[in-house]
């Protein structure tokens, strides 16, 4: 990974003349950055309005919705993927990625998640 860290950096430097991209279109296309570094490096940093899906996103929203399927096959992925991008505000999305992310790691964690404490409770098919 650091290797492809090191490259894609080399590769802005190179091609973008030092300048990040600020989109997830433009990340895409540096070495090594996929779908969720993209959302995230895009809507933390930029503001833009784009998902990021990571582990803990992926058990949020499968509680959240009861996907019954794994969610690392394609479909399901890209399903947690079009829901993510579906329920994304436009307003502050980094805040509600970096959100998601806290509440799959603290809340809604893979062992003992504290369901009362989660402010999706009330819509989340897995606890009702």
């Amino acid at each position: 990974r650091a290797r492809f860290l090191h490259e894609g950096a080399q590769s802005i430097v190179r091609e973008n003349g030092g300048v990040c991209p600020t989109d997830p279109a433009g990340w895409k296309q540096v070495k090594g950055v996929g779908d969720y570094t993209a959302g995230a490096i895009s809507s933390i940093a930029y503001g833009c309005r784009a998902a990021a899906v990571d582990g803990n996103v992926i058990r949020v929203f499968t509680r959240l919705c009861a996907v019954g399927t794994d969610p690392t096959e394609t479909a399901a992925s890209k399903q947690l993927w079009a829901f993510a991008e579906s329920i994304m505000p436009a307003d502050r999305p980094g805040d509600w990625n970096q959100a998601l992310m806290e509440l799959g790691a603290t809340v809604c964690t893979p062992q003992s998640p504290r369901c009362g404490s989660c402010p999706f409770a009330a819509y989340c098919v897995a606890f009702a």
